[in-house]
């Protein structure tokens, strides 16, 4: 699944480019995808972390423009595929400075929009994700990584739970947490392996991991609460 933020202040260009992301991935595949929507730079920034595969940002808003926006992402966030969308295209020369991928100029067309996203799902593909394989009975799968939530241990079985679906299969927790990015996946307990990615908050020994309530022990809460940190890039 790709996550993807629509940064804008003008209700009209946020639908703009919502269809158009509609569009082109019911003309690219098909593929599972997820907008979020802010109306300023500040929404976004409220309790960054890196859980967006592209973001769409407008430079010209009231209260933090997207220039602004862009370099406080990247004190923590070096990955996320950053396009900004601007009236005039001077203002996003300096895109440079922040790693941007690319830049469109309002009103955007369809096209150019394509050719952006087209790149965009390119550079996410090749940098930002690895897959996992899994076999179960007589069919293989490929899972990317981004797309798991959770793997959950239940006697000598695991369950992984994704975007596309749940998979169970036989196997321990251990044997596949040493096939998963150990800078992405941490165990919260003995039965499950969290995907920073998708955690949503941690309050006291619960963690919400896209919706779904885990409990982290006594013993791994250090543990996890650091790697949590360091993912988000942000200083204890």
């Amino acid at each position: 699944m790709y996550s993807i933020a629509i940064v804008d202040d003008e209700a009209v260009h946020i639908k703009n480019l919502s269809d158009y992301i509609e569009r082109f991935f019911k003309e690219n595949g098909g593929a599972e995808y997820r907008i979020s929507v802010f109306n300023d730079g500040d929404e976004l920034l409220k309790d960054y972390h890196a859980a967006y595969d592209i973001v769409f940002l407008d430079i010209e808003m009231e209260r933090v423009n997207g220039m602004k926006a862009a370099r406080i992402i990247r004190k923590t966030d070096e990955d996320t595929a950053i396009i900004f969308v601007t009236h005039m295209a001077r203002f996003a020369i300096k895109g440079y400075e922040v790693n941007a991928l690319d830049f469109i100029v309002k009103p955007v067309d369809y096209f150019s929009f394509a050719l952006k996203m087209k790149k965009a799902i390119k550079y996410v593909d090749n940098n930002l994700d690895n897959s996992i394989e899994i076999r179960i009975a007589d069919a293989v799968y490929s899972i990317k990584e981004r797309d798991i939530y959770y793997v959950e241990s239940i006697e000598h079985n695991v369950i992984f739970h994704t975007a596309i679906g749940e998979f169970k299969l036989y196997g321990t927790l251990k044997a596949f947490a040493e096939r998963l990015s150990k800078s992405t996946f941490v165990m919260c307990n003995r039965c499950y392996i969290v995907n920073m990615r998708h955690v949503d908050s941690v309050v006291g020994y619960i963690a919400v991991v896209h919706g779904c309530q885990l409990v982290i022990s006594r013993y791994k809460k250090n543990e996890f609460m650091q790697a949590l940190v360091t993912y988000w890039g942000k200083k204890s």
